[in-house]
């Protein structure tokens, strides 16, 4: 008999799938399972799921998820497996950004927002123009701003960055940090204590 543990892990297809049938209702970050509303988005940087290599994820104010990993983005809207460049489907990306970004998140206007390093660009900027992640959000606490793990925006356009176990939303004030396992106690109990 098999013990539940021996299971295989899932394909590529099979998570796809899976987060394709939350729908609009959440984005899952592949590196810790946390599920955000839809607007919101994660991305999992360091954490990322080794066998999948999706560096980021999140949800379009209309429900479709869109994945990322490396220089290509696959949207749950699309054909099975299909996938597009980073830079066709973001023609204003730095070339900097084309072969694959730390973060990604989707504003409540639909405007995308991706970092790498410790520079921000959203796509409703110059094409190639990016800010510095502490220009761009200068509460951001001193460590953040070299880059995250893991943004989101908030549906009420709260930013939400998680770096090495620490929360920084832009509503708690400058510098202020939180712990993730206070900013996120639903989280299962061996995620809120790995940094």
């Amino acid at each position: 008999m098999k013990k539940s543990d021996d299971r295989s892990a899932p394909s590529r297809r099979q998570m796809l799938s899976r987060a394709a049938a939350v729908g609009g209702a959440a984005t899952i970050a592949l590196g810790t399972g946390a599920a955000y509303a839809p607007g919101a988005s994660a991305a999992t940087g360091d954490d990322r799921d080794e066998a999948l290599g999706i560096t980021a994820a999140y949800t379009l104010p209309g429900g479709e998820q869109g994945f990322i990993r490396g220089g290509e983005v696959h949207h749950t809207d699309r054909a099975a497996g299909a996938t597009r460049r980073l830079t066709d489907r973001f023609p204003t990306l730095p070339k900097s950004f084309a072969q694959g970004v730390d973060a990604a998140y989707v504003l409540p206007n639909g405007v995308h927002g991706f970092i790498k390093g410790g520079e921000v660009h959203h796509t409703d900027r110059a094409a190639g123009a990016t800010k510095k992640l502490a220009d761009r959000f200068p509460g951001l606490p001193t460590h953040f701003a070299g880059g995250v793990s893991t943004a989101f925006v908030r549906p009420d356009w709260v930013y939400v960055f998680i770096r090495s176990g620490e929360v920084h939303r832009t509503d708690l004030g400058e510098k202020a940090i939180r712990k993730i396992a206070d900013e996120l106690p639903a989280l299962p109990e061996t995620w809120k204590s790995q940094g």
